[in-house]
């Protein structure tokens, strides 16, 4: 399925949400924009380099390189963030911010309108559109880090333009020099990113590809894996806004990012441990014994085992660390494409070796893992 899918109504949906939002964002904040002038793009470089730098992280955090066959639903996840979120999410945080103010008074609300009004509807707009882009691309989707990707790609276009934001907004409120004001907050908004919005919408990904696309699982296991997912993504948020406690200023300003780091890896062992689990069942079946055994194979499965092997590999080759970097890497691409293969096409008709589907012989024994 490509991106461009002409017969789904659900992709127009998403066409016009995607043109709306910036058009939402302009109707609230076009002076902002206009009045914060040329200040607002000192921080560019370093916005760039925050983009460049969470793609390397999510990159890292994907050893099967999932994302080779994700880059359509990637991108569009991406562009709903940047878009619908930024054109929603002001709309939204402004009306729910009344609300708490009008409930509980404007000392309460100075303190925790943020940490409670961002975790309701800013989660629930990029959701939203993790569910759209799931939903088109089902048959792409059946595993957590797809979620988990996905849903990184929808907070990470929300958290660039919000640090787009973030610059025009001190731009304007900046009492003497803009432009240092403005790379300061950029270079603030820089070291609390390891925490931010792609994070959190990643867990909250997981639980809704999960939801979306296990239907051989019961509702319940589904139900209770999203909640618990959307309720650690909300979680994060909420002490990613929250008042920072009395204490020395470095052990408040970086505990709630701690905790939040720790949520977050706390789940991600999980789906790394599913990604290992699958990438296990996949050395296994017979099609995989065209490329390599599955000892031979096995050192693929972590970071470490992976280092010795391209180190006896540069040993017994006398190959460069791209050389084998570059082996690895198609040695990897090749295994996880079996997964694209139905099994039974792998097979050859008495059931136990390669059949039609299976690989080029000979890679393997190249390979002395």
């Amino acid at each position: 399925m490509s991106w461009f899918q002409p017969r789904s109504l659900l992709f127009w949906v998403y066409c016009l949400a995607v043109m709306a939002g910036p058009l939402l964002f302009l109707l609230q904040a076009a002076g902002q924009v206009w009045f914060a002038g040329m200040p607002a793009l000192a921080a560019l470089p370093i916005t760039a380099a925050t983009l460049l730098l969470i793609g390397r992280i999510l990159f890292a955090l994907d050893p099967f390189r999932a994302r080779r066959h994700l880059v359509a639903p990637m991108v569009m996840g991406m562009i709903w963030g940047a878009t619908v979120w930024t054109g929603l999410a002001m709309w939204a945080n402004d009306h729910v911010g009344r609300v708490i103010t009008n409930a509980f008074g404007d000392r309460f609300a100075v303190s925790w309108s943020a940490a409670i009004s961002a975790p309701i509807d800013e989660e629930y707009i990029k959701a939203i559109g993790i569910a759209v882009v799931a939903v088109m691309f089902r048959s792409r989707l059946s595993r957590p880090m797809h979620g988990l990707l996905l849903g990184a790609s929808v907070g990470l276009g929300a958290q660039i333009a919000e640090d787009c934001l973030y610059s025009t907004q001190t731009a304007l409120s900046s009492p003497q020099d803009p432009v240092v004001d403005v790379i300061l907050v950029a270079v603030l908004r820089l070291v609390t990113a390891l925490t931010s919005h792609w994070a959190m919408s990643g867990l909250a990904g997981v639980g809704i590809v999960l939801l979306l696309i296990r239907t051989d699982r019961p509702w319940a296991w589904r139900l209770g894996v999203f909640g618990l997912f959307y309720a650690l993504a909300f979680t994060m948020h909420f002490l990613f806004d929250a008042p920072r406690p009395p204490g020395p200023a470095i052990l408040s300003t970086y505990l709630p990012i701690l905790i939040d780091l720790l949520i977050f890896a706390i789940a991600y062992a999980w789906v790394l441990r599913t990604e290992r689990a699958w990438f296990r069942e996949l050395i296994a079946r017979p099609a995989a014994r065209t490329i390599g055994t599955e000892a031979g194979l096995a050192p693929l499965l972590t970071y470490h085992r992976r280092r010795k092997a391209r180190a006896a590999l540069r040993h017994s080759t006398g190959w460069t660390r791209k050389q084998a970097a570059l082996y690895e890497r198609g040695l990897l691409d090749r295994v996880t494409d079996l997964d694209l293969v139905p099994i039974q096409q792998t097979l050859a008709p008495d059931g136990f070796g390669p059949g039609p589907g299976g690989a080029p012989h000979g890679v393997g024994a190249h390979y002395g893992w």
